[in-house]
């Protein structure tokens, strides 16, 4: 679906079904603090299309056409918004719904060569994978539509399209509406949930504090002393990039923000998270075991 300009305003004030991969931690793409950064205009989402999301928008139609065949029922488009009858700051903009079975709607998806292998599980068979579920999951809880039809083509030409139904139960809807009240209180309160080890953390963090302040240090709290000691004694840990590291790493971004350096609470330079010549900022440690003793 391509969304107008107002309609990418105004998701930005409600949570949306591309929200609830993030929400429900199931999406590669996205992280809970990134789409709070998104809600909070604290950096700003670019992305406007490109050839393949253009090309999914016109094979929605023929996804439609091959559903209605396959399973003799009627679509109808939303061209609305809508939004949860209790809460709404829950909202979204759907595909289609169903004439004539007020319990059901569909998602209608075009699957690239290179998007193909996450449409199958280990054992070679197709499947919807966990963020389209989660999507239309937070479908489900707006319009209170239970069953939720997938109809995917593959634009190779090469595979018969993929007809499969997910069925959700009030208990799946109880608990998801209870995240999105949490990820809400975030953005209501302009306070940001905590970090975790996602690319997509990571990327944001980088893009919120893209500039810093040459010259503003803070003091090493002891999350930080102690991750800077356990990386100075782990060989492994300075050879080796793994999510824990990526999560202290993202942690260090977030407790630095606009400030450049990390110092020990004798003034000692620990660590140093520095703009360089090419726009981004890279981290450059100073951590010896001797700070951690305090003997420096």
């Amino acid at each position: 679906m391509t969304l107008t300009k107002t309609q990418l305003e105004e998701r930005l004030g409600m949570v949306t079904g591309s929200d609830a991969g993030a929400i429900e931690g199931t999406s590669p793409y996205t992280s809970v603090y990134q789409a709070w950064a998104k809600k909070t205009r604290r950096v700003v989402d670019t992305f406007s299309g490109n050839n393949k999301t253009e090309l999914g928008t016109w094979l929605e139609a023929f996804a439609v056409k091959k559903y209605e065949e396959h399973s003799g029922k009627k679509c109808r488009m939303v061209h609305r918004t809508l939004r949860h009858k209790r809460y709404p700051f829950i909202g979204g903009h759907i595909d289609r719904l169903v004439e004539g079975d007020p319990n059901r709607g569909v998602e209608c998806k075009a699957v690239t060569s290179d998007g193909m292998g996450k449409w199958f599980d280990e054992a070679d068979e197709l499947m919807v994978p966990a963020y389209y579920v989660s999507q239309v999951k937070h479908y489900a809880l707006v319009t209170g539509r239970m069953i939720w039809d997938f109809a995917v083509v593959f634009t190779d030409g090469r595979r018969d399209p993929f007809f499969t139904t997910i069925e959700f139960s009030q208990g799946d809807l109880d608990l998801y509406l209870e995240r999105c009240i949490a990820f809400w209180s975030y953005v209501d309160s302009d306070s940001p949930p905590d970090v975790d080890d996602s690319d997509a953390t990571a990327a944001t963090l980088k893009q919120e504090w893209r500039e810093s302040d040459p010259g503003l240090v803070k003091v090493a709290p002891d999350f930080v002393m102690k991750y800077l000691s356990e990386r100075s004694s782990n060989k492994e840990m300075k050879e080796v990039y793994t999510a824990q590291m990526q999560l202290m790493e993202n942690r260090l971004r977030k407790f630095l923000e606009e400030a450049d350096t990390i110092v020990s609470p004798k003034g000692e330079v620990l660590c140093t998270w520095k703009a360089t010549k090419k726009g981004d900022r890279r981290f450059n440690f100073n951590f010896k075991r001797e700070h951690a003793n305090g003997k420096k």
